[in-house]
């Protein structure tokens, strides 16, 4: 994997009666899921979003096929917002 990736945050809107088997499949996605991606952490969300994924690829192309093939395709999934983000500061523990 390249050293310079873009990082990307997306969003994602269940379906209320599919959390459970969302989670689940989500948890199955590998850290490297296709050629061009690293996964680096999801997390269950409060307010209007149910779920976010933080992840890196190596062009728009693969971060639009991430989500559409990977991430969308998820039964229950009825939104998702993907914004790529730029770091200000990186903080090591």
């Amino acid at each position: 994997m390249q050293k310079n990736m873009q990082k990307y945050l997306v969003l994602i809107k269940l379906h209320p009666s599919k959390t459970e088997p969302f989670f689940n499949s989500l948890r199955s996605v590998s850290e490297r899921p296709m050629e061009g991606i690293r996964v680096n952490a999801s997390y269950n969300v409060f307010g209007s979003w149910d779920f976010a994924v933080w992840f890196e690829a190596d062009s728009n192309d693969n971060a639009l096929h991430f989500v559409g093939e990977k991430i969308r395709s998820i039964d229950g999934v009825t939104e998702t917002l993907t914004m790529p983000a730029t770091s200000i500061k990186e903080y090591q523990k």
